[in-house]
């Protein structure tokens, strides 16, 4: 918190808003603890900027959807009608394309050492339960009373950034900690990098 009244609370705001935070975002001390909420999304995109050593991409969620109904081939997905394309797609009736696709934002070596951080909050911290041995880098979160548990991490150099929230949707406590989050996203995470 020292360090960033030291630079600014309105300079963690910024720098907050070139990440990809659209949330609003109160420039006051309680800032830098969580106070100001942010969606999983938001945060996971800006994570991604760590990941891809500086660069921003617009997280997603959804790749493509296609009709099932509509198929050349209903043993063959790609014969089937592309209703959505998170990338430019021109096989589909309503491509999106990603026109903020690799935007700097820091520079490689500002990027690296957040990086480096991260990876201590896996192999020494609170997201112990995320090491698969693979460099994991990532960061754990829990509000008040356990109403959002959190883990946000990646495996540098692989092309994912993954986010797990844990709650529930009436904003009643969980009772839980942010460690089942990580270890969700442990789990998880070993099967997508075949460990």
């Amino acid at each position: 918190m020292r360090v960033a009244q030291q630079v600014g609370l309105d300079r963690v705001v910024r720098m907050a808003r070139r990440l990809g935070i659209k949330s609003k975002l109160n420039a006051v001390p309680g800032l830098i603890l969580g106070q100001s909420e942010v969606n999983v999304l938001e945060m996971t995109g800006a994570y991604g900027v760590f990941a891809n050593r500086g660069v921003g991409n617009k997280p997603h969620t959804i790749r493509k959807i296609i009709d099932s109904s509509d198929c050349g081939d209903r043993n063959n997905i790609y014969t089937c009608r592309c209703i959505y394309s998170y990338n430019p797609d021109p096989n589909c009736e309503n491509p999106q394309g990603d026109i903020q696709a690799n935007r700097p934002i820091l520079q490689p070596y500002i990027a690296d050492r957040m990086t480096q951080m991260l990876q201590g909050v896996v192999q020494f911290g609170t997201g112990r339960g995320a090491n698969l041995g693979l460099g994991e880098a990532g960061k754990t979160g829990t509000t008040n009373y356990g109403v959002d548990l959190w883990f946000i991490g990646y495996i540098p150099n692989q092309s994912m950034v993954t986010g797990i929230w844990l709650g529930n949707d009436d904003n009643s406590p969980t009772y839980g900690s942010s460690s089942q989050a990580t270890q969700l996203w442990g789990n998880y995470m070993k099967k997508i990098v075949g460990e």
